[in-house]
């Protein structure tokens, strides 16, 4: 009988691990932004300013910060990936919205929440491959 890698194995945890921690840390960046200096940055887009809909999304982005850093700490490998799935499909949604303000205008935080966000996906669809066996045996 083939033995499966476990469960909690650390061989696919590092690259879960550092997305998980590199999207909270933007996140909890991005939130102070949305907070401290909101006309700056919905001047970086092509939305509209609005002080309350800025620390709305802060709020937002302190959520999703705690959950990516808690999924980050924990030594369940399925929890990670399956975190990671979430983190995808958000990005993924994030990235297309932040396209679309790309398209209609260049400005910097529409190029690089396109691009960071792209990268996010990219990064996280190829971590949940290479541990797919592990996942998958149990």
């Amino acid at each position: 009988m083939k033995r499966q890698p476990a469960i909690n194995s650390s061989s696919g945890c590092a690259r879960f691990d550092i997305l998980l921690r590199l999207w909270a840390s933007a996140a909890v960046g991005a939130a102070l932004a949305h907070i401290v200096q909101p006309a700056w940055t919905a001047a970086g887009t092509t939305w509209a300013a609005s002080p309350h809909w800025q620390r709305e999304i802060a709020y937002f982005d302190l959520l999703l910060a705690f959950v990516f850093g808690w999924a980050a700490h924990q030594p369940d490998l399925r929890t990670k990936r399956n975190v990671t799935l979430l983190l995808c499909g958000l990005s993924l949604l994030l990235g297309e919205n932040h396209l679309e303000g790309w398209l209609a205008a260049p400005k910097v935080f529409h190029v690089l929440f396109t691009l960071g966000n792209a990268l996010a996906v990219l990064w996280g669809v190829l971590a949940c491959w290479s541990v797919r066996a592990a996942v998958t045996a149990e």
